[in-house]
């Protein structure tokens, strides 16, 4: 019978995805490419005509079909298209009145369309809807560079988790703080003190919060990543890495991210490159990407990084006054960036320093320079691959999108 890729729960349909088929097995591995809408709905016709007389296609007005031979397990392997970037709209103005920015360094948002950001010389988190940016716009933490609590000194770094608690990395109060919107002053809580022992920090500038309510901070000047959990700060309280460029080793980690398999993503500042690790075996799984340049492949300082649920890499390449993405499994094949050089025009940034998703296919950015939020889109909002097993002559049917 005609079968389609399971309909994730909760997922839209109408989705484009690009699918690959193989036999894997006797005979050699091969593969076509089409296009199909989420859900298995729609497909266009195969981008490549098949290479060889084993790939049996039987292509009609309304309908693809691919059949395997007997004995043969074909694999159906779906993974989002990856689209390009395009600006959308800026907030924000230089000034520490209502609606604007002094050095805004990070930035966070979720799917109802509220953006954080740490507004770093003016002392505070700022919070607005994009829906009404003068309207919604509210200050949290005072502007005054103290160390009492309730005020910032200095934030770097900001995020919200899935409950709305917000998080910031408080960078020369050397501590992290959170605190909930709706209650700031009574819902305040601060970790962490000056050192370099355990439940120390030295210039946090940019924290993390993974689904278990894990936190991670990306230690700076002690070139480290620090892991723990509110519920018990000094007993889950870990250190992961070194100061230095070999493997295990950070220069001044500046921004990070953890996605939804708890790989850690880190902007290793000094080092100009993107590291992933997994706290499971931080050594056997520290990988890197980059290195220091202007060209493909390369990063001049980044400050900052994010992973879409497709697994793609968004970077904010701060000296190269640039977006860049790029995909783990392909580094060089997919490197791409966005930005027309140094400027304040649409699509230009000035020190690009933090970016965040808001789940909704939009990049936000803190072209901090600029004193500005940029808001892109175009980001890959869906999962990376469904698979569907198929074994023994079997036959796959999808229908064709009519163009």
């Amino acid at each position: 019978m005609p079968t389609r890729p399971p309909r994730v729960p909760g997922q839209p349909e109408n989705r484009r995805y690009r699918a690959c088929f193989w036999d894997g097995g006797a005979m050699n591995m091969w593969t076509e490419v089409v296009e199909v809408l989420y859900g298995g709905q729609a497909v266009r016709s195969p981008l490549s005509p098949p290479n060889n007389a084993r790939e049996r296609f039987l292509m009609k007005t309304t309908r693809l079909l691919l059949t395997a031979c007997a004995a043969v397990v074909c694999a159906f392997s779906v993974t989002p298209a990856r689209a390009g970037l395009s600006f959308v709209q800026s907030f924000g103005s230089r000034g520490s009145g209502s609606g604007q920015f002094n050095a805004p360094y990070r930035v966070a948002a979720d799917s109802a369309g509220n953006v954080y950001v740490a507004d770093h010389d003016n002392n505070h988190i700022d919070a607005f809807n994009v829906s009404n940016f003068s309207g919604t716009f509210t200050a949290y933490g005072g502007g005054t560079q103290v160390y009492g609590s309730g005020v910032f000194n200095g934030p770097q770094g900001v995020t919200v988790d899935s409950s709305g608690n917000v998080y910031v990395a408080d960078v020369y109060n050397d501590r992290i703080d959170r605190f909930i919107p709706s209650d700031f002053v009574n819902t305040l809580r601060s970790y962490g003190s000056t050192g370099s022992g355990s439940g120390r920090f030295h210039s946090p500038t940019d924290v993390a919060v993974d689904s278990s309510g894990n936190v991670y901070v990306a230690d700076f000047s002690n070139s480290r990543v620090d892991m723990f959990n509110p519920s018990n700060f000094a007993a889950t309280f870990t250190t992961f890495g070194t100061a230095g460029s070999g493997i295990g080793q950070f220069n001044n980690p500046q921004g990070l991210t953890v996605d939804g398999a708890g790989n850690v993503y880190v902007a290793d500042e000094n080092n100009s490159r993107i590291v992933r690790f997994n706290t499971s075996d931080f050594t056997g799984t520290f990988t890197t990407f980059g290195s220091s340049g202007f060209g493909s492949g390369q990063f001049n300082f980044p400050f900052d990084v994010v992973v879409d649920p497709a697994g793609n890499v968004y970077v904010a390449d701060q000296y190269n006054q640039r977006i860049v993405t790029f995909n783990p499994a392909n580094f060089a094949g997919t490197f791409t960036t966005f930005g027309s050089g140094q400027g304040s025009g649409n699509g230009q940034f000035n020190n690009p320093t933090g970016l965040a998703l808001d789940g909704l296919g939009n990049l936000f950015v803190s072209d901090s320079s600029n004193n500005r939020i940029v808001e892109l889109s175009g980001v890959v909002t869906e999962p990376a691959s469904a698979a569907l097993l198929l074994t023994g002559g079997a036959l796959l049917a999808l229908r064709r999108r009519r163009s």
